[in-house]
């Protein structure tokens, strides 16, 4: 999150501790992108983002944090991937 709020000249952040609680507050903040750091999902989670992507057309990032990976719901998949892939990836 540190990270992201350094980028707040050109991002607005906002935070949710699961997808339920981000799909409910989407519907005032209407996320452009919406990126997820979980390891482990829960279930029914996959589904609440695919209501994110469908409902905001929000572009969705799961952040592999341990395994230093990225997937970009286009499937796009960055192994290996760094800070500027994160950010290219919510700029893009």
């Amino acid at each position: 999150m540190s990270l992201l709020e350094q980028q707040q000249d050109q991002l607005a952040i906002e935070s949710a501790p699961d997808a339920r609680t981000a799909l409910r507050k989407s519907q005032a903040f209407q996320p452009d992108v919406v990126i997820c750091f979980r390891e482990t999902r829960r279930p029914g989670d996959e589904a609440m983002l695919q209501e994110l992507m469908s409902r905001y057309h929000a572009r969705i990032i799961h952040c592999s944090l341990e395994a230093d990976r990225l997937t970009i719901y286009d499937q796009t998949h960055i192994n290996h991937a760094t800070v500027d892939d994160l950010i290219s990836a919510v700029l893009k």
